[in-house]
């Protein structure tokens, strides 16, 4: 059986030409729902407003992630021409994929970085 084509498009990346700038109030919606998560982690009893919450903080993970340039909303707090940052949406990625490496190594028991002891 065939697949609607909306459903077939519906997690593809969008085009990379179509990006736009990265905002404070693109990054906003997403912190503040993130905070709320946070809040909503410590209360009792509110599991169900979480899971309902959930979807609308990944749509913000995600539209953030996919759909924003960093580099033009850098480029254009400096004054920058866009294209002369263009490098920095892979430095992001690399930056914060080699971050997450090193604290999952770190707080891991790995026996290539033993933990030393102050006794």
């Amino acid at each position: 059986m065939h697949t609607l084509p909306a459903f077939r498009d519906l997690f593809a990346p969008p085009d990379p030409a179509l990006r736009q700038p990265i905002t404070g109030a693109a990054v906003f919606l997403f912190f503040s729902s993130y905070y709320a998560m946070a809040v909503l982690a410590i209360l009792p009893h509110t599991f169900i407003i979480k899971l309902s919450l959930l979807p609308f903080v990944l749509w913000h993970a995600w539209r953030n992630a996919a759909g924003m340039n960093f580099s033009a909303g850098v480029a254009l707090a400096l004054g920058y021409d866009v294209d002369r940052l263009n490098h920095w949406n892979f430095g992001y990625v690399v930056r914060s994929l080699s971050s997450v490496n090193f604290f999952r190594r770190i707080f891991t028991n790995n026996t290539r970085f033993p933990r030393y002891s102050i006794d």
